[in-house]
């Protein structure tokens, strides 16, 4: 089963992300991600942006445990979900299952419209004058060019790549 994803951080979202970025590819060894935007918050009074992105995953996992696998890795970056105004407060990380199909097509999916044009890059389309941002320390500018995540192991595994597959700006990320 495939599932179209998000994440979403505005407490020190840069290093939120990119630490989630590498638990997720530690676990499912193959991501396809967007490009990682800010975006101004959504349905919630805060002075902090967030950083955004999409990311589509193959798995086994029923949607209730991925969703519980991402409710445990929120609560290990910080975020406190048992507020029941967790969804109006600042968070580390948020991680969404918006979709879920038997193959990787999202590209006709219906997410939220500050979401609407990383969807729209991820099947290679162009998108609007967007805000990219590129994560430190790693420095990741997914989406745009082929990228290094680092990823230290105890195995001495090198890092993993990021490849553009034949869609433009589209990118896979292969566990080595």
């Amino acid at each position: 089963m495939f599932y179209l994803c998000s994440i979403g951080s505005n407490l020190e979202p840069e290093q939120h992300v990119d630490r989630a970025l590498g638990e997720l590819l530690t676990r499912f060894q193959r991501l396809q991600l967007s490009s990682v935007i800010k975006t101004k918050p959504v349905g919630m009074h805060s002075r902090h942006d967030f950083l955004n992105c999409l990311f589509v995953i193959e798995s086994e996992h029923s949607p209730q445990s991925l969703k519980a696998e991402f409710i445990a890795m929120e609560q290990a970056h910080g975020r406190n979900r048992s507020d029941p105004l967790c969804k109006v407060h600042d968070r580390p990380l948020d991680i969404d299952i918006l979709a879920i199909r038997d193959d990787d097509d999202f590209h006709a999916a219906e997410v939220d419209a500050y979401l609407q044009e990383l969807l729209a890059e991820l099947y290679g389309e162009q998108p609007a004058n967007v805000q990219k941002v590129v994560l430190t320390p790693c420095g990741v500018a997914i989406g745009q060019a082929p990228v290094y995540l680092s990823q230290g192991s105890d195995d001495g595994q090198g890092a993993a790549t990021v490849h553009l597959d034949a869609r433009p700006r589209h990118v896979v990320i292969a566990q080595q």
